[in-house]
């Protein structure tokens, strides 16, 4: 079976350096196996690389990117359903998940009650198909509590919940039982850096394990505050600030952000961040007091109903005044990702006067 790539063609005597450097960076898609042509490699990628990502991680080159179609490389059934197909009935079949998050070597799968029994053999088989991950884990239960963290069941493979995951050449250090993390927001922290301008103030209200920080500090000189309550997040964007080249500096703060702004004399911040959807409803206010004039929100919620876009603007628009500022202008507004049936993250960028 083959499927089309993003792929990265390069000189055949740069093969195997280059070859590991897109593994160690989480770049390169073993799925699916390099083509040798004439004298150069066409290497499968898991997503399109910008060229300056191709530059910081394996120098001056001759490249070429694009898309081409890549035979796979595995062995045997092709999808867990299809590995599954003689242990599970064909209602229980009908429930075996078809996607799972990817963090660095730790695959992530959300299985339902209805297949608990199963869930070492779903485990053991997801490995076999997949057999470049290190770890097999299950979510279990919400996210929850101040921590914003998760139970999480071991599957298969190297009992862990600690791993570097990769995200446009910026590797973070992640521990999914210590502190809130999400690769399912890649596009956004990319997004988001790409907005910031050089030398800007940023404040991130509930960084995690720092994403956004280290996205921003990669690509621009700024300077990034970044605040979490949970210890554990912040050990681990220290550690993320060290694994990583940074033209601009983080300041990390282990704390509640309301403490943080309080103790602000003065409005200082050209931007903030505040991806913490179930509540930064209730810190509106604070960021609104440490923003310059002209500055921009980037304001997180979740919303359902027929049209999200309009709910995320009126509530956010309210909200901002009832804080005793007002909206200049209200950039875009995305939908980030599902959250629940009828219901998603959203994410709305609004400039305040």
């Amino acid at each position: 079976m083959s499927s089309k790539k993003p792929f990265l063609k390069v000189p055949a005597n740069e093969g195997e350096r280059i070859r590991k450097v897109l593994l160690e960076h989480g770049f390169l898609d073993t799925d699916f196996k390099i083509v040798s042509q004439n004298t150069n490699l066409y290497m499968p990628l898991r997503q399109k690389l910008q060229s300056e990502q191709i530059i910081d991680i394996i120098g001056t080159i001759d490249y070429d990117i694009g898309e081409r179609e890549f035979e796979s490389a595995l062995q045997g059934p092709r999808t867990l359903a299809d590995a599954l197909d003689e242990h599970l009935s064909i209602s229980e079949l009908a429930l075996v998940p078809r996607a799972y998050d990817l963090i660095g070597d730790i695959a992530v799968l959300e299985i339902p009650e209805e297949l608990s029994e199963h869930f070492d053999l779903i485990g053991r088989v997801f490995q076999d198909v997949h057999k470049n991950f290190s770890t097999v884990l299950a979510k279990r239960g919400a996210i929850s509590g101040t921590t914003r963290t998760r139970e999480y069941q071991y599957l298969a493979g190297e009992n862990k919940t600690n791993t570097i995951h990769t995200e446009y050449g910026c590797r973070l250090a992640v521990d999914l039982s210590k502190a809130y993390f999400s690769p399912r927001l890649l596009e956004e922290h990319n997004r988001i850096a790409q907005l910031v301008q050089e030398n800007e103030f940023v404040v991130d209200m509930f960084c995690g394990v720092g994403s956004f920080p280290v996205h921003i500090t990669r690509q621009r000189e700024a300077h990034v505050v970044a605040i979490d309550i949970n210890p554990e997040a912040i050990i681990l964007l220290k550690k993320s600030i060290k694994l990583n080249r940074l033209l601009g500096t983080i300041e990390p703060i282990i704390g509640d952000a309301r403490t943080y702004t309080s103790n602000s004399m003065e409005s200082i911040a050209d931007r903030v961040i505040m991806n913490h959807p179930s509540g930064a409803f209730d810190f509106v206010s604070d960021a609104c007091r440490i923003l310059k004039p002209n500055g921009v929100i980037h304001y997180y919620d979740f919303i359902g109903g027929k049209n999200p876009e309009d709910e995320i603007k009126n509530k956010s628009i309210k909200l901002v005044e009832e804080s005793g500022r007002s909206v200049q202008e209200v950039g875009r507004i995305r939908r980030v990702r599902d959250s629940a049936p009828y219901e998603f993250q959203m994410v709305i960028d609004l400039i305040i006067e």
